[in-house]
């Protein structure tokens, strides 16, 4: 990775001049954002999903402004009651995941967030905006950032990407209001408490403490349970296109599942008949797949073969501590408006 550090030096030097020439804007509603500093895998479409049903639960309606990566076309969509006729391939993964768990929230996927914001601002009857993977997107002011930390592997190499997974350097935690170490189980006590001690020298601030818990299989709707009696004697393999594997295959174990193998493709990766036909109906004809629920999303024009054979991995992150810290960081910060 060493060999990519003169690369690492270009992208620092963007990165800074992309913020000295952005100028922020301010929308009319509050706008709190939740992201990292480091590449996929820090768990934060699930902390996404659960500020939103703290919104909701709250009597509050939320608009989601997310890019929508690697999705097909360039013209924003708003995907609204639990998504109905909008493809994944239009809207993308992580948006479609976020729009059919929480069906009252509205998700508006473009990459000019702000511009997409003002377009719909009158269609949608918005008490608070929530900027998706939000830390990095200067354009728009937000009045609370909230950051997610893989506690497994939180600044992989200490370098910037290419040559590292840091998309800033460590010490951009200053500016983040809440911090989220995720993944915490996947650590022992003493790494964890270092990783604890770190953060908090670096920042000033004590990070809220979470992991994945309540283990649930369902089919590829998310909402039926999945029978595991059915699969007896038949093999078992995951099947992700995820920022981060292991902590998926953690999942599966802790859930008293066990797998044989696992097949990985790239993170947010689109499935299509062809290749899952030779993996699920050919190379393995006797095994079952265990996806994540942001993969299961794409299944909906995969043949009914396969689909029978996939199950759906639901979890939902665990606040190990900071909950009540959590909860009025963010109602605090939307009663002074």
């Amino acid at each position: 990775m060493r060999a990519l550090y003169p690369l690492s030096l270009i992208y620092s030097f963007l990165y800074k001049l992309d913020r000295s020439f952005s100028k922020q804007k301010k929308l009319h509603k509050p706008v709190i954002s939740v992201g990292n500093i480091t590449l996929g895998g820090t768990g934060k479409t699930s902390i996404v999903i659960e500020l939103l049903k703290l919104l909701v639960k709250n009597e509050l309606n939320p608009t989601v402004l997310t890019r929508g990566y690697l999705r097909k076309t360039k013209k924003p969509v708003i995907l609204k009651n639990g998504v109905i006729n909008v493809d994944v391939s239009v809207s993308g993964d992580e948006p479609m995941l976020i729009a059919k768990t929480v069906p009252d929230a509205s998700v508006i996927v473009g990459a000019d967030r702000y511009a997409n914001a003002i377009k719909f601002a009158n269609k949608e009857s918005t008490d608070v905006y929530v900027l998706d993977d939000g830390f990095q997107h200067w354009s728009i002011k937000r009045d609370l950032d909230i950051v997610c930390i893989n506690a497994f592997n939180p600044f992989g190499n200490g370098m910037l990407i290419p040559a590292g997974i840091l998309r800033e350097p460590v010490n951009a935690l200053r500016r983040a209001d809440i911090l989220i170490l995720t993944n915490s189980d996947m650590i022992n006590q003493t790494k964890l408490e270092n990783l604890q001690s770190k953060i908090l020298n670096l920042t000033g601030k004590t990070p809220i403490v979470t992991c994945y818990s309540s283990f649930e299989y369902k089919t590829l709707d998310l909402k039926t349970d999945f029978d595991i009696k059915v699969l007896n004697e038949m093999s078992l393999y995951s099947l992700s296109a995820v920022g981060f594997t292991s902590g998926f295959k953690n999942s599966i174990l802790k859930s008293g599942l066990k797998i044989k193998g696992s097949i990985i493709l790239r993170d947010h990766s689109n499935f299509d008949n062809k290749f899952l036909n030779n993996i699920v109906n050919k190379k393995y004809r006797n095994t079952y797949f265990i996806v994540t629920a942001k993969d299961a999303v794409k299944f909906e024009n995969i043949d009914e073969s396969i689909k029978r054979k996939i199950i759906v991995l639901k979890v939902l992150p665990k606040f190990i501590t900071g909950k009540n810290q959590w909860e009025k960081s963010i109602l605090g910060i939307l009663q002074s408006f």
